[in-house]
């Protein structure tokens, strides 16, 4: 779909706007440290892997051990206290009520609910 100059340079400057905006450049310092820290982006690894790996096993029918599922917990403890990770995480919800908020600004401004309207195939 072709776009006309004057929505393409409207949509640029929205882009421009988002990226400067304070919520993203929040969320974009800390995930940048957190990815700096080898300790929290280990943990996060760590817990990852395990998450899949018991949900796996989980959904093929197997009954996890006591200590697979004791381990899952202490690990997701670690994680939602390590201060990077909590910076992160506090960090993304104020971005996604930020978006929230302009697309509701644009739906206002459009007249039509403007996340309808990207959901459109």
């Amino acid at each position: 779909m072709a776009l006309s100059e004057e929505l393409r340079s409207a949509c640029e400057a929205l882009g421009r706007t988002l990226a400067a905006s304070k919520p993203v450049r929040e969320y974009l310092e800390v995930q940048a440290r957190l990815e700096a820290d080898p300790e929290a982006r280990s943990l996060e690894e760590e817990f990852q892997t395990l998450y899949q790996d018991l949900l796996a096993r989980q959904q093929a029918g197997e009954e996890l051990p006591r200590e697979d599922v004791d381990r899952f917990y202490r690990l997701r403890n670690r994680l939602e206290s390590h201060p990077l990770i909590v910076e992160r995480d506090l960090a993304l919800g104020e971005l996604k009520q930020y978006f929230a908020d302009v697309a509701f600004q644009l739906s206002a401004l459009l007249g039509a609910d403007y996340t309808a309207l990207a959901r459109r195939d």
